[in-house]
């Protein structure tokens, strides 16, 4: 921010190429003659802050056009998706935003377009930046001044004193009033304190605090939004702590406020039950990062290649199953013989989670993803204990293969984080290793073997089950061979009842986790 001039209150000069994108020659391409346009927000703040581009780019703009009109535009010409999203309600500045949003690749470009309404332009867009939520927020730049030739004097609309709060690394609500009007916001300044690096105002945090029941009246999509892009942070574990430790979260998730009244988990356990499960989200994170560690290329290959909900992967899914692995166990806490116990609380866990992704709108996909790996996140320490033990057989890495074959990868990955914050010892967390190991060399064997093909081939499969080839068919295969591994299927006409059952029960499956 060296080359800052101010030219007077709530004005600054910056030079315009800090904040082009070769996008925005497109979306002047559509604007009619007479049309203005502003880029505004967190586009115009991370550039000032010089913060990397990265692979998901938002950029909001204020338009005295039509705003359907141009996102339809910049769509067709862009080949992006269009979308409008309707605010309802009295206060409602930006009543309709009309979104483009551009995949190419990795990289994901998202522009929102509203409208800038009133006869003295200036005045309306004062006002506008005036009503955000954070002074780092209320900042605007002119599209023609950025495009043009002398961009080096765009000018910088600054009317809350963004620009200072920035330099001083300060993220401020424009007032607490602003926030009450949109609650949201209350989760927003968390994740983009992490984000961006911005330190938080005392005085926010104990509003958050104070007011955090205000969420309640928040569209779950949106607090959805704000809770995923927190767990897209590599920081995350540090803000679900500070949200835990507020009373933030304890308003979208009461049940991870019910982790707090386990205070004693056993003798298998160091620390307290939330401690602990904020601990395998902070191990998680290290595990992630050392991947290549703890599993072969080819068990880690694919992880972060599912797509949830637009922009975010089955990576925020995994921390989702960390923060929730546990969270069956205040509901099956008991003592037993003098020794505290939490039977099925795995099986609990499962319906908790799926309950969680239904209130907040993740959709069929995700909710069942994190519901498995919430299910499932014992296994792995129960086929250690076996091994130990020198009984863990072929019967039993087979039955693993057949019922988490979908989330191995994550599973072991969240079995190593869970292992780490239970405190086990560095031979315990070895012995967990080498039997994850195990496990992926009897698939690689399973996968080997030509004695082992399948009773039924994949066009006796459609045939059987009057469906088209496709995945389903693969699972089915597979499913069919572990089968005929674990030696319970030896002849074709148990292969065809077996494969009826077992379609039955995928189908059954993806009823239930359709269901509203």
């Amino acid at each position: 921010m060296e080359d800052q001039l101010i030219v007077s209150g709530g004005k600054h000069t910056l030079h315009g190429l800090n904040f082009y994108l070769s996008y925005f020659d497109d979306i002047a391409k559509v604007l009619d003659r007479e049309d203005q346009c502003f880029i505004v927000g967190g586009w115009v703040r991370d550039r000032i802050l010089g913060l990397p581009i990265g692979k998901s780019v938002d950029v909001d703009l204020l338009t005295t056009g039509d705003p359907v009109k141009i996102a339809m535009n910049l769509a067709e010409r862009l080949g992006g998706d269009f979308f409008i999203f309707e605010k309802k309600g009295l206060l409602i500045k930006r009543p309709i935003i009309a979104t483009v949003v551009l995949r190419l690749g990795e990289y994901r470009y998202r522009f929102d377009f509203s409208p800038l309404k009133g006869k003295d332009l200036e005045k309306a867009l004062i006002e506008d930046l005036r009503d955000r939520d954070f002074t780092a927020n209320a900042l605007a730049v002119s599209l023609d001044d950025v495009l043009s030739i002398g961009a080096k004097q765009t000018i910088l609309y600054d009317p809350t004193g963004g620009v200072k709060d920035l330099e001083e690394g300060v993220l401020r609500p424009v007032s607490l009033e602003n926030i009450k009007k949109d609650p949201v916001r209350l989760l927003r300044g968390y994740r983009i304190a992490v984000e961006t690096e911005l330190s938080l105002t005392e005085e926010f945090e104990e509003f958050a605090s104070k007011e955090a029941n205000l969420l309640k009246s928040s569209a779950p999509e949106r607090v959805n939004y704000e809770l995923f892009r927190i767990m897209k942070s590599p920081k995350a574990p540090s803000v679900i702590r500070r949200l835990l430790d507020k009373g933030v979260l304890r308003v979208v998730l009461p049940e991870v406020e019910e982790l707090k009244k386990i205070r004693d988990q056993g003798d298998r356990h160091i620390y307290p039950l939330d401690e602990h499960t904020l601990k395998t989200l902070e191990f998680l994170e290290e595990v992630l990062r050392d991947r290549a560690k703890y599993l072969p290329q080819e068990m880690i290959g694919g992880i972060g290649g599912i797509k949830i909900l637009g922009e975010f992967s089955d990576i925020e899914l995994l921390k989702w199953s960390a923060l929730l692995h546990d969270i069956g166990k205040p509901g099956t806490f008991e003592i037993r013989d003098g020794k505290v116990t939490f039977y099925n609380h795995d099986r609990l866990g499962e319906e908790i989670t799926k309950k969680i992704g239904k209130r907040l709108r993740w959709g069929s996909q995700a909710t069942s993803f994190v519901a498995k790996l919430v299910r499932y996140h014992l296994r792995p320490f129960y086929l250690r204990e076996s091994r130990q033990r020198g009984e863990l057989r072929a019967r039993g890495k087979a039955k693993f293969w057949r019922e988490c074959e979908d989330i191995a990868s994550h599973l072991f990955l969240l079995s190593i984080a869970d292992a780490m914050a239970s405190g086990d010892s560095k031979e315990e967390v070895s012995a967990l290793l080498d039997t994850i190991g195990d496990l992926i060399e009897f698939k690689k064997e399973l996968q080997r073997e030509e004695r082992d093909k399948p009773l039924l081939s994949g066009r006796e499969i459609m045939e059987i089950l009057k469906v088209p080839e496709g995945r389903l068919v693969g699972k089915l295969k597979n499913a069919l061979l572990i089968a005929q591994m674990e030696g319970r299927i030896r002849t074709k006409e148990e292969a065809k009842r077996y494969l009826i059952e077992e379609f039955r029960r995928i189908k059954e499956e993806s009823d239930e986790s359709d269901t509203p």
